[in-house]
């Protein structure tokens, strides 16, 4: 019986990494196909439906995605959970956003299982830190950003919204704008 408990555990599939936040969010409608390239307009990969990639918040008919990198009307996105990417190019239709433009006013979750430090709240943006703490998947509103922080509206104060490996240490939620 404990053989057979501890196999089980074993086997359990490890969490899938927090997603790498990019220099901003693409807002693309639910059922957009994605073409995929190598590099812009070079080396087709392959389609994908808007829905069937990783996405940072879904509502409605609308998907909210992470960008990784720009080149002109191209955007480098993680088409799936190992974290492969591809480039697409801009539709008229997609919303462009950088992180300061897209959390401003959106509740989001703090993802668990981070380092003590990532919770403790600052009275400014910066290394120095308070002694409130936020609790692992509490959910705040975003009042403001500043580069890697975030201000909270309550509990009043600066949080990282990413590590230092520019992974996201928040969830954001619905509604999308």
């Amino acid at each position: 019986m404990i053989l057979l408990l501890s196999c089980t555990v074993a086997f359990a599939a490890p969490p899938k990494p927090r997603p790498y936040s990019g220099f901003g969010v693409v807002v693309l409608g639910r059922g957009d196909l994605l073409v995929l390239y190598a590099e812009p307009g070079v080396q087709r990969v392959g389609e994908l439906s808007a829905e069937r990639i990783p996405a940072l918040a879904a509502e409605g008919g609308e998907v909210a995605v992470a960008a990784d990198a720009r080149k002109g009307e191209w955007v480098r996105l993680a088409y799936d959970e190992a974290g492969r990417e591809g480039w697409v190019e801009l539709k008229r239709s997609w919303e462009l956003c950088s992180w300061e433009e897209y959390l401003p006013g959106r509740s989001v979750r703090l993802y668990g299982g981070l380092k003590r430090g990532l919770y403790l709240l600052s009275p400014t943006p910066g290394e120095g830190k308070g002694s409130v703490s936020l609790v692992p998947g509490q959910t705040v509103r975003v009042a403001e950003v500043a580069g890697e922080w975030a201000r909270s509206e309550r509990p009043s104060g600066w949080f990282r919204w990413r590590d230092g490996d520019r992974r996201l240490t928040i969830v954001p939620l619905p509604p999308l704008r």
